[in-house]
Order: structure tokens, then sequence, then C-alpha cells
């Protein structure tokens, strides 16, 4: 498994590495052209001085060539020049081209021509050549003369490729050692600069079910790892909140059914020991009993589908009147038992596209739920209306022990204000499920204090709104 450290370690290596070529290269190409134009303007003050010393007598051209101040052409020398008439003929060549010519190539005398070549000898050299027009003789006139000469000097380049030679030797030399230096040192700067990602992992491999209030350290971080820091200590924050919630989940379900099945068990023992006493009551005990466990169960179901989509969906026309006053209806009696007002208020042609049965099993919770914890003598308030394609749905009704610091519980499973289970037939499951249908719905449920001691809850669905179609299920209608 390639780290990090290691693919930087090569990219970087890689990168410094033509990065040095490629100066190398720029400072030897720059130090050429600087030396080859200084040899070549050497050999254009040579080729000048010659111009300079040629002049015509009559149809001859002659070259007054003193060995005193030009000694490079003598025999043996590294200096070599030939001169020819416009028309090419050869007029005459230093001693040390011995029988060997020059090429004929040349320039005008504002820009002499200049290239390397290899003499016959087999030796380098570098050459200029230059068209010009020689100097009179006193006593010749303009039209006895050619107008124009050429001359070629060269001169051998043996010091030259030499020093070339030993720039490249540097240069290569240099670029070497500083890509060594650099393989040395960067593995050593990234072990350093990357110490603070690897205690961030080691801290990471300790952190289990068990640790999850720890916490990553982002103080003295490089601003890159803040950000992945901060956002590892709020998933941290997320997972304990989870897992706090499964083990009160886990703890409330057994203390759920740990009441029932006592009550089972006893009822079990009783008849056992005292067949006798067994009686018709005893059975309605025990259906009683176990109709409550089947509720939890199907509750728990139903969360479970739903918090996974596989609630079986039907997006339907729905007349909102008829089904809210049959809800409202449903629980008429229990609020008269209370003497609480059931108020139900709805336009007559509200219609919404939804899922019924969905929608039902929603109000009927919400609705449930206020006449259960109304307190005795007030109102519950349902209202339906429309707008845009959308729906809204209120139940609003009095609350004596609840405050807004208890509106985020309301919907988590088990919850109560009490802690205490009673035996009112309520798990603390309703509202829980109901959220998780509204989801299903494309529905959206929230709870919000209307005024003083009055909780609202609200079901509310937008034009915008997807309903969540998942596969079909056995038909099981959640409560």
């Amino acid at each position: 498994m390639k780290t990090i450290r290691q693919q930087l370690t090569r990219k970087l290596l890689l990168t410094v590495g033509l990065l040095i070529g490629a100066g190398g290269l720029g400072v030897y190409f720059c130090a050429r052209t600087v030396l080859l134009a200084q040899f070549d303007a050497a050999l254009r003050a040579k080729a000048q001085a010659l111009t300079t010393l040629t002049e015509r007598k009559g149809s001859r051209l002659e070259i007054e060539f003193s060995d005193e101040h030009m000694r490079g052409f003598e025999a043996g020398g590294r200096d070599f020049f030939e001169l020819w008439q416009a028309d090419a003929k050869p007029v005459e060549r230093s001693r040390s081209l011995r029988d060997t010519h020059l090429p004929l190539r040349y320039g005008t005398m504002e820009a002499p021509l200049a290239w390397s070549l290899t003499l016959s000898n087999g030796q380098p050299a570098r050459a200029v050549g230059l068209k010009f027009r020689p100097q009179n003789s006193d006593d010749q006139t303009q039209d006895a003369a050619p107008a124009e000469a050429i001359l070629v000097v060269a001169s051998l380049r043996h010091d030259l490729d030499r020093t070339f030679a030993i720039l490249q030797l540097v240069l290569a030399g240099s670029g070497l050692l500083l890509l060594a230096a650099t393989a040395l040192v960067v593995p050593r700067v990234l072990r350093r600069e990357l110490t603070p990602l690897q205690r961030l992992a080691a801290e990471a491999a300790r952190i289990d079910a068990a640790m999850l209030s720890a916490r990553f350290p982002t103080n003295g971080l490089p601003g890159e790892l803040v950000p992945i820091t901060t956002r590892l200590n709020e998933l941290l924050a997320r997972l304990e909140d989870s897992f706090a919630r499964e083990r009160r989940f886990t703890s409330d379900v057994a203390h759920e059914f740990r009441t029932p099945v006592a009550e089972l068990r006893a009822l079990a023992e009783l008849a056992i020991k005292l067949p006798d006493t067994r009686t018709a009551n005893t059975d309605h005990e025990i259906l009683a009993i176990a109709l409550h466990l089947e509720g939890i169960l199907n509750h728990l179901l139903a969360l479970s589908r739903g918090e996974r989509g596989e609630l079986p969906v039907k997006a339907e026309r729905v007349a909102l009147a008829p089904l809210v006053k049959g809800v409202c209806e449903k629980f008429q009696a229990k609020a008269t038992a209370r003497q609480l007002v059931l108020a139900c208020r709805v336009e007559a042609t509200a219609e919404t596209d939804t899922d019924e049965s969905l929608l039902r099993s929603i109000l009927t919770n919400l609705v449930d739920n206020a006449v259960e914890y109304a307190p005795c003598g007030g109102t519950v308030q349902v209202e339906a209306s429309t707008e845009n394609g959308g729906f809204t749905l209120r139940v609003v009704n009095l609350v004596e022990n609840l405050n807004e610091h208890d509106l985020p519980h309301l919907f988590e499973r088990f919850w109560r204000k009490d802690a205490a289970r009673s035996p009112d037939g309520h798990t603390g499951l309703g509202l829980s499920i109901a959220r998780v249908l509204a989801h299903a719905i494309g529905c959206e449920l929230t709870a919000s204090f209307a005024g003083p001691k009055r909780l609202e809850m609200t079901l509310t669905r937008n034009i915008s709104a997807t309903i969540v179609n998942s596969p079909s299920l056995p038909s099981e209608e959640p409560t």
C-alpha cells in the first residue's frame, strides 16, 4: 500500500529533478550562446582586420599580411583565412591551411555569416564569411579592379569545445549532487511535517465504541488538518449521540416488556399452583397483555420499515374533510369521558394527493396523543387546509407539564415526560411512528408552542415534496 509520504517523496523528487534538468539546460544553452557570441566576435574582429589589409591593384587583390601581427595564420597555426574574388575565384589563403580550402559561405559586411565546420584534417573549427569592397590603390581607377571580394576566416574551437564539456560536467555533477541532497532531505522533512497526521491516525485507531466521548485536539495542528479534525469531532459527537439513543432504546424496550412479561409469568404461575382459581377474567387479562405486547412489536416493526424506506406507499386523491372528521369521531367518546372539547375544522373541498391509510395513521396518533394528555376540561383543535397543491394539518391542545426544552424529545422512541412507565396503553412510540410515516409521504411533522401551554403539532406537505415510493409489503397498517 502506497503512503502519502511515499507518493509525495516520489513526486517531489521527480519535480525537483525536472526543474534541475530544465535549469541546467537553460544555464548551459545561455552560457553556450554567450561563449559562441564571444568566439564569433573575435573571428569578426580578425576578419575586419584582414579586410582593412586587402587592396585592389589593377585586376588583382592583395593582402598586406604581416606575420608579426597575425601569427595565428602561420603554418601550424590555429587560425585560417581564404580570400576569393566576387566570381568565386581563389585569390589568397593563409599558410595554416596548407593544401585544404575553406567552404565558400558568406554574409554581408554588417552581418557576417558564422557557422561551425570540420576541416579536411578532421579538426573542429568555427568560421565567419563576409563579402566586402576592398580598398583601391592610390594609382588605380575604380573600374580597373573587381568591385567586391569574399573573405572566410576560421579558427580551431578545441578550447571552446573543452569549455562546453567542462560546463556540461559541472552542471550535470551539480544537478546530481543537488538531486541526491534533495533525496536525503525531502523524506526527513516530510516525515517531520506529516507527524501530526500520523498522530491523528494513531488517536483514531484507539477510539472504539467505549471511547466515543473522546475528541481530537485541534490546537497546534496545521491549517489543512483543522477542518478534518473538526469534522471527525462532529462525527464522533453524532456517533456518541446515536449510540446513547440506541442504548436508551434497548433499555426502554427491555423496561417496556418487563412489566407485561412479569404479569404473564405471575398469571401462569398462579394458574399452575392454584388451577381452581383460574377464571374467565384471567384469560381476558392474558389476552390484553398479549395484545399490548403485539402492539409494541408492530410499532417497532413499523418504525424499522419506515426508517429503511420499506413502507408500502400508494399516492391517490384524498378528500381531507371526511378523513379528518372520521378520525375525530373515533376519539369523540374518549374526549367526552375526559370532559374535552374535540373541535374539528376543515375545508369541505380540501383535497390532496397522498397515501390515505398512512395519513390516517399519522392523524390518529396525533389526535390520540392530544386527547390522552390534554388536561381535563380543555380543548383539542384539529384543523386542515390546502394551498398551492399542498396541505397542512394542525392538532392543538393544552399541556401542563411540557416546556420548550421538551420539544426535541417528543419524537424520540419511548420518551415520556415522566420516566416511570404507566399502564395507560401508550408505549411512547406514537409520535416517532408519526414522523416516520410523515417522511414516507413527503411531509414534515413538527412540534411548537402556539401560545402559553398550547402545544401545536403541524403536518405540512408542499407541492414540491416527493412521496417516498417503496416496494409493496404485506398489508399491515401502522397505528
